[in-house]
């Protein structure tokens, strides 16, 4: 696996994950990583650069509500420090179809590790994108952060940076 193929280092190092399964673009690039750690109940999804359509952003999220209907999972981490496309295309799927579903096959909490500011790309803004939905959830099991370490300690413990 290309070191662009693997999951993050500090993903890893926090969270322990392993590979669960990469999706890929018509082109070869691997676009994004699910990764999962079944012993602390956590699914994590892991973006690089683009995706070519929400077809492909869709995939990658229903994945994520199929290992959480098998019932093992409750945590998610989801990393969109490196994605440089915009989802608004899906967010009204994302926000009134997917959550509702995840949330009722048991997720308890989500971080959402963001850039630190805007990521600009070909005019696509993924933060504000991502920002915009985390809002529109906006029912407290689904949190974001730009720091590993604190998206950790919510998940795990609930516990909120003051």
């Amino acid at each position: 696996m290309s070191q662009s193929a693997a999951i993050q280092q500090d993903v890893q190092e926090a969270f322990a994950v392993r590979s669960d399964r990469l999706f890929y673009r018509a082109n070869g690039q691997v676009y994004a990583i699910v990764g999962v750690n079944p012993a602390k109940s956590l699914v994590s999804d892991v973006w690089f650069d683009r995706f070519d359509d929400q077809t492909e952003f869709k995939a990658v999220l229903n994945h994520i509500r199929e290992q959480f209907e098998t019932g093992r999972y409750r945590y998610w981490l989801a990393d969109l420090r490196f994605l440089n496309t915009d989802f608004s295309g899906s967010e009204n799927w994302l926000v009134k179809e997917l959550m509702p579903a995840v949330i009722d096959a048991g997720l308890e909490r989500e971080a959402v590790v963001l850039p630190p500011t805007a990521v600009m790309s070909e005019g696509a803004d993924a933060f504000e994108t991502a920002s915009r939905a985390l809002r529109d959830i906006a029912d407290g099991r689904v949190r974001g952060f730009t720091d590993i370490a604190l998206a950790k300690r919510w998940l795990f413990e609930g516990d909120l940076p003051e």
